[in-house]
């Protein structure tokens, strides 16, 4: 059985795959929304699915994700989140 606390039996492989096939279904998804609305419950079902499934393929630990999903933060970004980071604390201490 998978665990993280035996991170070698974690097929990350296995899960890359199948996460690059969710995220190619949710992308054709979006394009057909743009395309193709028969304002049935069904397609709203399958839309809300498609956003949700995304969602949380996106938010697997970045060792799950397919390489060329990975986005690198820049330095301005950290640096952005500090300063957020620091007011809060600041905000927190009053």
């Amino acid at each position: 059985m998978p665990s993280v606390q035996n991170p070698q039996s974690i097929a990350f492989d296995r899960i890359k795959t199948l996460v690059a096939d969710v995220l190619k279904i949710t992308r054709e998804i979006d394009e057909w929304r743009n395309d193709y609305d028969p304002a049935s419950q069904e397609w709203y079902t399958l839309l809300n699915l498609s956003d949700t499934a995304s969602s949380l393929a996106l938010s697997l630990p970045v060792e799950m994700l397919p390489d060329r999903e990975w986005r690198h933060v820049s330095p301005a970004e950290y640096a952005a989140v500090d300063e957020i980071l620091a007011l809060l604390e600041g905000g927190e201490a009053k």
